[in-house]
């Protein structure tokens, strides 16, 4: 009878648990992406709190440039990540005396809940309060534009990264995972000079084993900077006379760049800044066909003969495959996935489907390219890869453009 007593009251107290799950249901725009309600009100304890305890982490291989184009500021943005099976989200927040922000959010950690799951009951409450602060790229009313990279590790003998950074400022009120601080930013600064005093504020720190990010930023007046975090110090880049700054996934400052054995998306990176120098970009279709050729790449490869090559030795892969392809072909363990990704240069081999490319989770592809204009505050967006539609997002709504209309 006993044991019936204690099974009847487990029984009860796990109803109770999982009836107490609070979850949230979005509008989906289509297949994989959501659009959230705007969030009024913000759990920052909850947050900085989830981050500090949770080694769920986020990396991927990105490009982002900012440069003017007929007087305004615009950003360029790729997120290379594995193709997977969790969404992306629209996240747009307006909170009592912080400026109105609006995000982007597309990651595949552990907490994500799939696509199926999102659509059949929503996401967790505690999805939910952190959602806005996993955004990796923010702009705010005020123009000014965050996006986040991640920084490639120099790992030590113990494990660590060379470059972790435990605190930017111990005396600080308020310290901050740097994940989060694309959200924090745009939501208490409204320019460059700002956001110089507001970082120096916090106490700014990475998990010792996971990626340490950068932040591109730029804003209405024009102004842009790069922020970069290492071994507890902050550094700033300038843009250089003509206005323009780059980053992919090294370290620009000088410190860390002569510390680094390998330079993770040095390909990407002279591949942008020579297009920009050599070619005039008239406008922003320009800027996007640009970043839809600066890809992370199309396959992973890791071989040691390839260290030396122009891109970097996980195959940078800016339009083309052939380099790689006599390496390729010499293991039987890559030609099936050389030749499905292929059929982007050739008809003969059909695409891979969206499962597909989830199941052969080395194939990487540029899940956001986008172009952001921080004084007409819109972030144009390409979704998966997708050439047929492009989507108009503004602090009030988002508009599907399709390829046969004018983008921009």
């Amino acid at each position: 009878m006993k044991k019936l007593y204690k099974l009847l009251i487990c029984s009860i107290s796990l109803f109770s648990l999982c009836s107490c799950t609070k979850y949230h249901k979005f509008k989906e725009v289509e297949e994989y992406i959501y659009e959230t309600d705007t969030y009024t009100e913000l759990d920052y304890d909850f947050v900085d709190n989830y981050f500090a305890t949770t080694n769920d982490n986020w990396g991927g291989g990105c490009s982002a440039i900012s440069m003017i184009i007929n007087g305004n500021r615009v950003v360029g943005r790729n997120m290379d990540l594995n193709i997977s099976n969790k969404c992306a989200y629209i996240v747009r927040t307006n909170v009592e005396d912080k400026y109105e922000t609006m995000g982007l959010s597309y990651t595949f950690r552990d907490i994500s809940p799939d696509y199926k799951v999102a659509k059949r009951k929503g996401i967790n409450d505690t999805y939910y309060k952190i959602l806005p602060f996993m955004c990796d790229d923010v702009i705010n009313s005020e123009g000014l534009h965050v996006e986040l990279n991640m920084r490639n590790a120099e790992w030590l003998p113990n494990g660590m990264d060379l470059f972790a950074c435990s605190g930017t400022n111990p005396e600080a009120l308020h310290r901050v995972y740097m994940f989060e601080l694309c959200q924090y930013i745009a939501l208490n600064c409204k320019n460059i000079e700002e956001v110089k005093t507001y970082v120096n504020s916090l106490d700014i720190y990475s998990q010792e084993h996971y990626w340490n990010y950068c932040f591109l930023i730029s804003d209405a007046n024009n102004d842009a900077i790069l922020l970069e975090f290492a071994r507890d110090e902050i550094y700033w880049i300038e843009p250089d006379e003509n206005g323009v700054i780059a980053h992919t996934n090294f370290y620009l400052n000088g410190v860390c760049y002569a510390l680094q054995e390998i330079k993770t998306g040095l390909g990407r990176y002279n591949e942008l800044i020579s297009y920009v120098q050599e070619n005039k970009l008239r406008n922003k279709n320009d800027l996007m066909e640009l970043m839809k050729k600066i890809q992370y790449s199309s396959f992973y490869l890791d071989y040691d003969e390839c260290k030396n090559e122009h891109f970097d030795p996980r195959s940078e892969n800016i339009m083309t495959l052939w380099w790689a392809s006599s390496s390729i072909l010499l293991s039987d363990e890559f030609e099936y996935l050389y030749r499905e990704i292929s059929n982007e240069y050739t008809s003969e081999i059909r695409k891979m489907t969206r499962q597909e490319k989830q199941d052969a989770n080395e194939y990487w592809e540029s899940t956001f390219t986008e172009v952001v204009d921080c004084k007409e505050k819109i972030i144009w967006v390409r979704f998966f890869e997708d050439d047929d539609k492009v989507y108009r997002i503004t602090f009030n709504d988002y508009r599907k453009i399709v390829k046969t209309e004018s983008i921009f």
